[in-house]
């Protein structure tokens, strides 16, 4: 005949009172067959999944940052450069007026810049509040070309370049624009020569 013995067993996880037949909770190690989490690793696993989405968020910070600041420079490379080659390319058909001998000019300061081409348009460039403007045939509108722009001026020079230009000793305007956007500055200067002078 075969003996019982009584107390407690140890079946794996539990260890079970074989006389009352209740089940106490294993307070030994865990082992890999153990089912559930323990309250460290699950502390642990916050822990580390914090620290990652906190790095990967700064990463794509910096990401959006720079995506933002090219964009911004991007956008006064390109407004900038369209309202330069624009004015370049009008006042390049300035109109000598042989009558008078000298440029068809009515208008020559640092903002602002009026004349006859050869076509017989009357066309105009200046600087409004942070604004290129332009205007044809003396109206009262004026088209804005670029904003955001803190400068603009129109020198006026002789043929040697150097020495400051009237109507009648013109040969050279030479545009410098400032434009700003956000916190992107972008300089440009070009120096133009009418075709028929």
């Amino acid at each position: 005949m075969r003996r019982v013995k009584r107390g407690v067993q140890n079946t794996g996880f539990r260890m079970q009172n074989s006389e009352c037949g209740t089940t106490i909770p294993n307070s030994g190690p865990r082992t890999p067959n153990s089912n559930g989490f323990t309250l460290i690793e699950i502390v642990i696993t916050i822990v580390l999944v914090t620290i990652l989405s906190g790095l990967a968020a700064v990463i794509i910070l910096q990401g959006v940052k720079a995506y933002s600041t090219e964009q911004s420079r991007s956008d006064v490379h390109y407004q900038s450069r369209a309202a330069m080659e624009r004015m370049a390319r009008e006042i390049r058909l300035m109109r000598w007026n042989a009558a008078l001998a000298q440029a068809d000019v009515t208008t020559m300061n640092p903002t602002i810049i009026r004349y006859t081409d050869i076509q017989g348009n009357q066309l105009g460039f200046r600087l409004n509040v942070a604004e290129v403007q332009r205007t044809q045939d003396n109206a009262a509108t004026w088209q804005t070309l670029a904003t955001g722009v803190t400068a603009l001026n129109f020198n006026y020079f002789q043929q040697d370049g150097v020495t400051p230009a009237s109507a009648a000793t013109l040969w050279f305007v030479e545009i410098t624009m400032t434009d700003t956007q956000g916190s992107e500055t972008l300089q440009m200067r070009t120096r133009v020569h009418p075709r028929n002078f």
